[in-house]
């Protein structure tokens, strides 16, 4: 199932089927984007659909996500997540765009930044920084699912199920993001009820032993973090030590947004991307 103006692609890399959305435009600058865990590629709709007709934009669906393959090694390591983000890179041939990811997709990111700088032209974090705040550290230790992200799994009876759920979790975000994040995010078991695309083994994943602080050291790209207000995930203080860690690094906070800075507030989201690119 893809969104209306955007055409489903898939390859494949270490056996697993790898799908990402091409909004079309070619020969315009690229923007390719990469969602957080539990998560998938249409959750970025709203702002690909404002700017489809400027730039050429292309969304992954990271392994284990969305509409691309389960890992039947349950391999969803940031390398692994990193090689299927430079395959697609590779194969859509796209050269000096701008990469933005979110939470996870940050990370991967991050990491792709420090190893193919010269192909980058800008890099967009959302709400993500090599670090966490204690607070949110103990409650990812304990299993607490965050507000601002698709929870464990669990089947409804029905999408409208789900949205209304969802609904509560996310109060700060427009219902059609929502619903659309629903719609696409979410497939129908053989018993006829609803449960999240995502592996469940990407929960699981090992953290990264990298030193991601120190990785970030070297990127010279020009960086905007973006944050949200209320986030349990980047704190001021994370924010002013990456802009003192990377070397062209801008921060900005989103008001009144969670950890999905880009659902809560689809708007403000899109106004700051524009105006980091347009600088």
């Amino acid at each position: 199932m893809t969104s209306v103006s955007a055409k489903s692609h898939t390859i494949v890399r270490d056996d697993v089927k790898l799908h990402h959305l091409d909004w079309g435009n070619a020969g315009r600058h690229p923007i390719v984007l990469v969602h957080g865990s539990r998560l998938h590629a249409h959750v970025w709709n709203d702002f690909s659909g404002r700017f489809k007709d400027r730039f050429h934009i292309v969304a992954v669906d990271q392994r284990g996500h969305g509409d691309s393959g389960w890992c039947t090694r349950s391999r969803y390591e940031l390398e692994d997540f990193y090689q299927d983000l430079r395959a697609v890179v590779e194969t859509r041939g796209l050269e000096r765009f701008t990469l933005i990811g979110h939470s996870l997709g940050g990370r991967v990111s991050m990491l792709y930044a420090s190893r193919h700088h010269s192909e980058l032209e800008r890099l967009v974090l959302v709400d993500i920084t090599p670090g966490r705040p204690a607070a949110a550290a103990a409650a990812a230790a304990a299993n607490t699912s965050r507000a601002s992200e698709t929870p464990r799994p669990r089947d409804f009876e029905s999408e409208a199920q789900a949205i209304a759920y969802l609904q509560k979790l996310l109060s700060r975000a427009p219902a059609h993001v929502i619903e659309e994040s629903v719609r696409y995010g979410m497939r129908q078991t053989n018993t006829g009820r609803y449960t999240w695309k995502y592996d469940p083994a990407v929960l699981k994943r090992t953290p990264t032993t990298l030193d991601l602080w120190d990785t970030v050291k070297s990127i010279p790209t020009p960086t905007l973090l973006q944050y949200g207000s209320h986030s349990d995930v980047v704190s001021a203080e994370l924010a002013q030590r990456l802009k003192q860690t990377m070397p062209q690094c801008t921060v900005e906070c989103i008001d009144n947004a969670g950890h999905a800075l880009f659902t809560d507030q689809p708007d403000a989201f899109a106004a700051s991307v524009e105006r980091f690119l347009m600088d």
